[in-house]
């Protein structure tokens, strides 16, 4: 078999995917989130999504496969949207932290038109997402700034884990919605407050933008009824 045939039968295969999930679609927007975090973020979203019944077919959420720096995500997400070109909505999850491709991703997600009427929007923490999840246990403006080379984020899981908070949580953790999700509504509180904060002050850190796509996400559930 040629490597035309194998081409052809790939596309075949692709364009065949394609179809069954447009058939499966729910009666609201197909959405493509692309996560920095190989486990954290993806397991995140997939438990928000299947908290709220959300299709499948409709939230795809990727990982893993996306790479582990902000223009790596960017880049894949791009890819991704040119070749299922289906997706209303694209969402780039991203962490500050110390990545040297997080001005340049942002910049090359502002220059990039998807489409017309595609929303393409980055999702960003600073230092990284578990501050988002610090913002569920009170509102704070303390900025982690790990010193050289080493992880901001650390700082912010070491305050995760104090009494009151999610003792033991790492990395790749699981059911951290579960956990947080009668705490969500300070989440956002917390949230839009900091954001008025930083823009009247001009600051830059901490901040996080994750309350937008959560509360997106889970209006969601309201119009599938």
């Amino acid at each position: 078999m040629g490597t035309d045939d194998l081409f052809h039968k790939r596309k075949q295969r692709r364009a065949a995917s394609l179809q069954r999930n447009r058939s499966r679609k729910a009666p609201y927007d197909r959405v493509l989130i692309v996560c920095e975090g190989a486990k954290t973020e993806p397991n995140y979203f997939r438990e928000i999504r299947d908290a709220y019944r959300l299709s499948t077919a409709n939230i795809d959420i990727c990982g893993e496969e996306c790479g582990s720096d902000p223009l790596s995500v960017v880049n894949y997400a791009i890819r991704k949207f040119r070749d299922d070109p289906d997706y209303d909505r694209v969402y780039c999850v991203i962490d500050r932290d110390k990545h040297v491709t997080y001005d340049a991703a942002i910049d090359k997600l502002r220059q990039t038109r998807l489409g017309k009427k595609i929303t393409f929007t980055a999702i960003t923490s600073v230092p990284c997402f578990e501050f988002w999840l610090l913002l569920h246990f009170g509102y704070t403006t303390r900025q982690f700034c790990a010193p050289g080379n080493a992880s901001s984020c650390e700082l912010v899981i070491a305050e995760l884990n104090k009494k009151g908070r999610i003792p033991g949580y790492k990395k790749g953790a699981r059911n951290i919605f579960a956990l947080t999700k009668e705490l969500l509504p300070d989440a956002i509180k917390h949230a839009n407050r900091l954001q008025q904060h930083n823009q009247t002050t001009d600051a830059s850190s901490p901040a996080t933008n994750m309350h937008e796509l959560i509360e997106y996400l889970t209006s969601l559930n309201i119009r599938r009824v």
